[in-house]
């Protein structure tokens, strides 16, 4: 869905990237699980909202489960970064289940049911004209918190662990099934398009 010209959103911002290698622990990192699906930056307003992948994909269409953006956000205008999944039976990330929308331009009644998604916010990049890319990692999640995000089922903010040992973190993603961890420095900005060692991806062997 397009969003109205006169919105003050930047027209596009790339997602930031995380560097493989191994747990940082410590002072100064907080842990995100790690979510198997389609990444998407949302740029959302009372206009609509358009969804993009990392290769500039627009998927709205495909996943119109992201437009609550739009009502949830209520007055506010805002670009955030996340992760498109579908939850299997057991209530975690199936990517083999995603798959099965990752294609259809318009998907039907059916194969919404069947397949629902869910979009996992883990940023805010800009809220009502200011930029939020040059903000810490810690303030920007604080700033997410507080927009409230959570009164739909299709979105969701999951959680970030900080003042914790990493290896705690990991140990209940390996439980749970999830594919790992991302370690982020609570001082960081928001670095566009750029892989960066800021954040760190902490796979789990044997992930789906």
């Amino acid at each position: 869905m397009p969003l109205p010209s006169e919105s003050g959103l930047p027209e596009s911002i790339h997602p930031m990237l995380a560097s493989s290698g191994h747990l940082p622990t410590g002072a100064g990192w907080a842990y995100e699980f790690k979510w198997n699906g389609v990444r998407a930056v949302a740029h959302a307003c009372r206009g609509g909202v358009r969804a993009m992948t990392r290769d500039d994909a627009e998927v709205s269409g495909t996943y119109p489960e992201v437009r609550a953006l739009s009502a949830l956000l209520r007055d506010c205008e805002a670009v955030l970064d996340g992760v498109i999944v579908a939850l299997g039976a057991d209530k975690q990330p199936d990517l083999t289940r995603l798959r099965n929308r990752m294609r259809v331009a318009r998907p039907g009644d059916d194969l919404l049911a069947g397949v629902p998604v869910v979009y996992y916010v883990f940023d805010l990049l800009h809220l009502d004209g200011r930029s939020l890319l040059g903000t810490p990692y810690s303030r920007r999640r604080q700033e997410l918190a507080a927009l409230g995000l959570g009164g739909r089922a299709e979105v969701r903010v999951p959680p970030s662990f900080s003042g914790v040992d990493g290896r705690d973190v990991l140990a209940v993603a390996e439980d749970y099934g999830l594919d790992g961890v991302v370690a982020k420095h609570v001082a960081s900005g928001y670095e566009p398009g750029r892989r960066s060692t800021a954040w760190v991806e902490v796979p789990l062997a044997g992930t789906r």
